[in-house]
Formats: C-alpha cells, sequence, structure tokens
C-alpha cells in the first residue's frame, strides 16, 4: 500500500506536468477507450502500484497484468486501463516516465545484487523523486540506507572537520537516539572510530586490497557493528570488493547511472 507521503508526491508530479490544463487534450473528442502499456525493453518492471495509483484516482479502470519486482521481456504487456480517454491522455507521459525511472533504477540494482547481496543504494538520487528511487531499490530487496537526513547520523569528512576527533563527533551524535554511522578515509581513522563504537563504519575510497586489510584489522580489534564499503564501487569492479567481508556496498551508481526504460502506451476506441 502506497504511503501518504508517496501519494503526495505522485500528485505534485502530475499537478506539475498538467499546469494550468492539458490544453490538446482538452480540444480532443471525449471518447471511452482502452490502453495498453507495454515495455520496449527488458527490464524489472517497478512502479506499477504508483500509476495504478494515479489512473484509478481519476476514475480510470486499471488491470495490472505484472506485478513490481517481476523481470519482463521486451514487448510484455504491464497494465491494461479502461475509461475516458482524455483522462488517459493527460496522464500518459507522468504515468510512462514514473515507471520508466523506477524501473531503470530497480534493473540496474538488480544487476548489482547478482553480484553481491551487500549492495545498497545512497542518496544520490533526482531531487523530489527520492523516495521513489528509493522504493524501486527496496522493491527489488535492497537496502535504500538513509531515506532522508533525519533518519539516521552520517558522520562525513566535511562533518568531521569541525569536531576535535571522531570520538567526539560519534559521541555527540549517539546523544540524538539514531543510529550512528561514522565515515573513515584512513585504517588509523578506522582505528580511532572502533573505540568510538558506531553502529557502522564506512570506508570510503577504499582500494580492494586496503579495504580487505582494513577490515580485518576491525574485526581483529572487536568491532561488533557494521562495516561499508563507498566510494567508486561500480557494476565493473563490484567483484572485487563483493568478497571481503563488507556488511554494506553502498553504489550512487545505482540511482546516479540509471536509465530510463522505455514504456509505451496505445489507445483503442
Amino acid at each position: 500500500m502506497l504511503s501518504k507521503e508517496i501519494k503526495q508526491e505522485l500528485e505534485h508530479y502530475l499537478k506539475q506536468d498538467v499546469g494550468k490544463g492539458d490544453v490538446t487534450t482538452n480540444i480532443t473528442p471525449q471518447k471511452n477507450c482502452e490502453a495498453i502499456i507495454k515495455t520496449n525493453e527488458n527490464c524489472i518492471v517497478v512502479g506499477i502500484e504508483e500509476i495504478s495509483y494515479l489512473f484509478r484516482s481519476r476514475g480510470l479502470k486499471v488491470k495490472p497484468l505484472k506485478k513490481d519486482g517481476q523481470k519482463v521481456n521486451k514487448g510484455t504487456k504491464i497494465i491494461i486501463i479502461s475509461g475516458s480517454n482524455k483522462k488517459i491522455l493527460t496522464l500518459e507521459r507522468i504515468c510512462l516516465n514514473i515507471l520508466g525511472r523506477m524501473s531503470g533504477v530497480a534493473t540496474l540494482a538488480s544487476e548489482a545484487k547478482s553480484k553481491s547481496k551487500a549492495v545498497s543504494l545512497t542518496r544520490k538520487t533526482i531531487p523530489g523523486f527520492q523516495m521513489l528511487d528509493k522504493k524501486a531499490g527496496e522493491t527489488i530487496g535492497i537496502w535504500s540506507h538513509r531515506k532522508n537526513l533525519n533518519e539516521m547520523v552520517l558522520l562525513k569528512e566535511n562533518h568531521l572537520n569541525f569536531f576535535a576527533g571522531i570520538g567526539e563527533a560519534v559521541r555527540k551524535a549517539k546523544k540524538t537516539g539514531k543510529k550512528v554511522e561514522v565515515e573513515v578515509e584512513t585504517e588509523a581513522e578506522a582505528i580511532e572510530a572502533v573505540w568510538a563504537k558506531p553502529s557502522i563504519i564506512m570506508l570510503d575510497n577504499f582500494s580492494p586490497k586496503k579495504a580487505k586489510a582494513t577490515i580485518k584489522l576491525l574485526k581483529g580489534a572487536g568491532f561488533q557493528g557494521k562495516i561499508e564499503l563507498s566510494g567508486g564501487i561500480t557494476l565493473k569492479n563490484l567483484s572485487k570488493y563483493s568478497n571481503l567481508g563488507a556488511d554494506i556496498i553502498s553504489m550512487g551508481e545505482l540511482t546516479k547511472n540509471a536509465k530510463i526504460i522505455d514504456f509505451s502506451l496505445e489507445m483503442k476506441k
């Protein structure tokens, strides 16, 4: 079931697209019709729930033929919509955009997941589309990391510069009552972080060799939290990081480089 927040975002997208009115559809003769959305590429389809909500909220009948998270081949019919041609025409592009973007993120994330079960999303999302980017990844079973800045504390380099040290930063962060993660860039910083006992230590921009050695060091020092690898990890080099012992491998590529999957809508009287 869609959250209130996601429904509000969907309404915002539609309002932004329609503006003061769909002038082309307004002059189009009214007819009842049937429309079929199909995919023009192989993909993992996600976004059916979202676009079904938009169509139904405008009084249209919707019959999903596939479920979110399913793998589909080029030419597969995804959903059938029936009712007013005017309503379908107004909703067409925004619904295809939502379906295309969410399916693009899910397809890329699924490819990464096949190489490592530890992969995670980041906040490198399209502004204004963050909740749906995150949901697309969650639908195929990967961690969305922080959904927003309030969900957990993540002490990165630019935050740590204003503290006396990692220990001070983590102690203050724990007072928020939130989960605390700290980013480190060297082995020395990693050991300093161990004594502060955050929930997660992120090894940022470590080479595979350096990451392996540092993970061994952290575990040898008794660190009981999770270890995350981040920075410069792509589908091309993921296999080099996947068996080093990290609990999380965050990949900005999964949202930053996700393509829009091509879907089309065909209408019949």
